[in-house]
């Protein structure tokens, strides 16, 4: 099949440009040959230093936050819930720049821009220039080629929505900047929700030119070349989750210049090392249409238009992004992965830990890329670390504990409003992200028999562990945790609407396989309650079986047990997911429909995934109005709306759920290879109208 994003116009919009990343440093390319944009970003770019932002008196209020929670007095579980266990936002993921390059001359004669996803590399081309833009691992730089068919000269620049100042020296176009050390979420409206302060990390890019060029002031002017590159180095003064930012980025910066090779050896080193892991997994489902711009083939697969390779592209792009996003040594995928271009991003483009990091690499191992998973092993760390001042300001027990979501300096925390006025109940108070990350880690041990990770991990599943032994409390004959939600879901009571509860049905099946995990390294565990199924044959979702305020909420945490567990359920369980499924529906944002997939196909039913899949690849314009439910942006990019990136891993995991457990739709004719099993083995099959022939 063709692994390549076409189309025949420039971006107009964020979501319409073409990502290229090397785990560390990302670029949005745009494509535009009259004035270029790519968009920068470092991936340890972020507001904030080391803060411990816990309430340090909130232990006191947990037995009246019990009391009130088994008593029925859901009011005064809200309360304590938003006043008296509060956090502090998060911090936030920023924008590094813009490369800016001004073409003398533009033609729409023979124009073209292209993603190709094999070798990591996005060319744009008319019939003046011919513009290649990559991010090179091996090199650590990006790299911007441009070849002229004609007399046409450029200037090159450096900008950034954050404080900044522009010089060349030398040979050098050079831009230093700082980041905030406050930056709240939009939807937080304070006076001091956005300040620079004096404790925030600096940050510095620079820019040399293979080529003629002369430098001015504050840009690079080029002219009379038949080909000119530009080798881009990003860094900042991050040093680690625990000390305060420090040093000189520019002298970081600029080491990556060192021992500069010819552009033809960076090309070819770059192919090499993304090659190494793309081509590992190859797969053809029967039908393509790469001759039409991929826009479009969003639009008219809509339609019916037999077009099954564009599935294919959207489960090598899930792996493409993975490689682009995520390397040993750098920091963890954020909800944008490493692609974000705003100051205030949503939700502050960090790690929301109750479900959609997790997502972000669901499909790492099976889908032959075990490397790229480190990063979210180090997350993890870090919040076992800070974890411990949590799990002790919070709940009084020993061991460690963290909340819904979490940044590059460890957050565990209930985030939240810290001045106490927004309604933080329906996310905030979920303690559970750390068993959750921690059976992920253990899963990937499953599939890299890595020993040396096994005893690595030991100390962290005690530090939990610890932690659920002093925190789960008997009610009615059994332990169970209080107070926790189900992330963001809310049920009725006696008619009134709550968040707060104890022993959600997710809870149960993240501690069913921390507990057996934990047995693993020969740790004693506590007895909880089985998986609840309700009256009508679904899993029940909370402890008891209450009203639902939304039938078909985006969240399925109450299916955890399915999928992402490592446990087999029984049919029963089985058969009461679908249930649950059905009633959940087959719409939702777009990491949600990524859920589905991967449920559905755990099921064992392939057309009921192909149906979510299908909705995931629904078109969403940017530009338009803002549809409530989920699909791809022109890029591919999962529309939450907005872009989340989580939904192109969930739906790529899905696929290679199916694969390996041979659920393939009927209308599916081609093979899959080197998608990962467990075992070690590599799948390698052939089928035809869903059917395994070979």
């Amino acid at each position: 099949m063709n692994n390549t994003l076409f189309y025949k116009s420039k971006a107009k919009v964020w979501e319409e440009a073409l990502p290229v990343g090397n785990g560390r440093i990302g670029g949005m390319v745009f494509g535009n040959l009259k004035t270029e944009r790519i968009i920068l970003n470092e991936d340890s770019l972020w507001s904030g230093y080391p803060k411990d932002l816990n309430k340090k008196d909130a232990f006191k209020y947990l037995e009246p936050m019990r009391n009130a929670i088994f008593s029925g007095d859901r009011k005064t579980a809200k309360k304590i819930g938003n006043t008296d266990f509060r956090g502090h936002w998060s911090e936030a993921y920023l924008p590094f720049g813009d490369l800016i390059i001004e073409y003398s001359k533009s033609t729409r004669s023979g124009y073209k821009r292209t993603l190709d996803i094999s070798k990591g590399v996005s060319v744009t081309e008319s019939n003046l220039v011919t513009q290649s833009v990559f991010v090179s691992h091996p090199a650590q730089l990006m790299v911007v080629n441009i070849k002229f068919h004609a007399s046409v000269s450029v200037n090159i620049k450096l900008t950034s929505k954050l404080h900044h100042r522009c010089r060349t020296e030398q040979d050098t176009l050079i831009i230093e900047g700082e980041a905030p050390e406050i930056c709240m979420p939009p939807y937080h409206i304070a006076p001091n929700a956005f300040d620079y302060g004096k404790g925030g990390m600096k940050f510095a890019g620079a820019v040399k030119v293979l080529g003629n060029a002369v430098f001015e002031q504050d840009y690079i002017r080029a002219s009379h070349n038949d080909e000119l590159t530009l080798l881009v180095s990003l860094a900042t003064n991050f040093v680690d989750f625990k000390t305060m930012p420090q040093g000189n980025p520019l002298d970081k910066a600029m080491k990556y210049f060192e021992n500069i090779k010819p552009y033809k050896t960076l090309l070819e080193e770059h192919i090499a090392d993304h090659r190494a892991l793309f081509d590992r997994v190859e797969l053809d489902f029967g039908s393509e249409r790469a001759d039409v711009p991929t826009n479009k083939r969003l639009k008219q697969f809509k339609k019916g238009a037999d077009d099954n390779n564009l599935i294919a592209l959207l489960f090598q792009y899930g792996r493409y992004l993975t490689i682009a996003c995520s390397r040993p040594g750098t920091n963890a995928m954020t909800l944008q992965g490493i692609f974000n271009p705003h100051l205030r991003a949503p939700w502050s483009s960090s790690y929301t830990v109750n479900i959609n990091t997790e997502m972000n690499y669901w499909c790492t191992d099976i889908c032959n890329l075990s490397e790229c998973f480190e990063p979210f092993y180090e997350q993890v760390k870090k919040m076992c670390i800070n974890g411990q001042v949590t799990a002790k300001d919070y709940y009084n027990c020993s061991g460690s504990c963290a909340h819904h979501n979490s940044d590059i300096w460890g957050a565990s925390y209930p985030a939240g409003d810290p001045l106490a006025k927004a309604d933080t109940e329906s996310y905030a108070c979920w303690q559970s992200a750390l068993p959750w990350m921690l059976n992920q880690v253990f899963e990937h041990y499953r599939y890299t028999k890595d020993e040396a990770l096994f005893e690595d991990m030991k100390q962290y599943f005690k530090m939990v562990l610890d932690f659920y032994n002093d925190f789960l409390i008997e009610h009615d004959g059994k332990l169970v945790t209080c107070p926790n939600i189900s992330p963001e879901n809310t049920y009725i009571d006696n008619g009134t609407r709550a968040n707060l509860t104890y022993m959600p049905t997710m809870d149960i099946g993240i501690l069913q396989e921390f507990f057996m995990n934990c047995k693993e390294f020969g740790f004693d565990v506590p007895e909880i309650p089985d998986i609840p199924i309700g009256s009508d044959g679904r899993i029940n979702e909370w402890a008891q079986e209450y009203g639902e305020a939304e039938v078909t909420h985006r969240h399925v945490s109450h299916l955890y047990c399915v999928y992402p567990s490592a446990i087999e359920q029984s049919e029963e369980i089985r058969k009461a997911c679908e249930k649950s499924l059905y009633k959940r529906g087959f719409d939702g944002t777009g990491w949600a429909l990524g859920w589905k997939v991967c449920l559905w196909a755990r099921l064992d039913n392939a057309e009921n995934a192909l149906t979510l899949i299908k909705n995931q690849l629904r078109p969403i314009n940017p530009r338009g109005i803002k549809r409530p439910g989920g699909g791809s942006y022109p890029n591919l990019f999962d529309a939450h709306p907005p872009f989340q990136i989580d939904g192109n891993f969930g739906v790529t995991a899905g696929i290679a759920e199916m694969l390996v457990r041979g659920a393939i739709p009927k209308n599916w004719t081609g093979y899959a290879r080197g998608i990962k099993r467990k075992d070690g083995t590599e799948l390698n099959i052939r089928f035809e109208n869903g059917e395994i022939t070979e």
